[in-house]
C-alpha cells in the first residue's frame, strides 16, 4: 500500500537533540518500502512516500522517533490507480 507519511518536529530542537535524531536515523537507515524522502524547506519536518504492506514496520519507525516528531500517515493512490473510481463517481 502506498502511504504519504509526514513528520513534524516537536519539543526540544536544540543542536544536541537534532544530533540525537540524526544518530538514530543513521543507525536505522531508510524505512521499509521507502520510495522518496523529502524535507520541508522551512525546517519543520518532512515527508516520505512508502510502499509496504507491513504496518508493524511503520509503527516501529514512528516509535523510534516519537520523542522528537509527530507523524501522520495517509494512504495514497497514483492518479492512474484512482482514475477508475474517479470516472465511476464523476464520469
Amino acid at each position: 500500500m502506498l502511504m504519504a507519511n509526514t513528520h513534524t518536529f516537536k519539543g526540544d530542537q536544540s543542536p544536541d537533540s537534532m544530533k540525537a535524531v540524526l544518530a538514530v536515523f543513521a543507525a536505522r537507515g531508510p524505512v521499509e518500502g521507502q520510495i522518496a524522502h523529502y524535507v520541508f524547506a522551512d525546517g519543520s519536518g518532512g515527508l516520505t512516500i512508502t510502499d509496504s504492506d507491513d504496518p508493524q514496520a511503520g509503527y516501529a519507525e514512528a516509535l523510534a522517533y516519537k520523542q522528537w516528531m509527530d507523524f501522520k500517515s495517509t494512504p495514497i493512490l497514483t492518479v492512474d490507480d484512482a482514475m477508475p473510481a474517479i470516472m465511476a463517481a464523476f464520469g
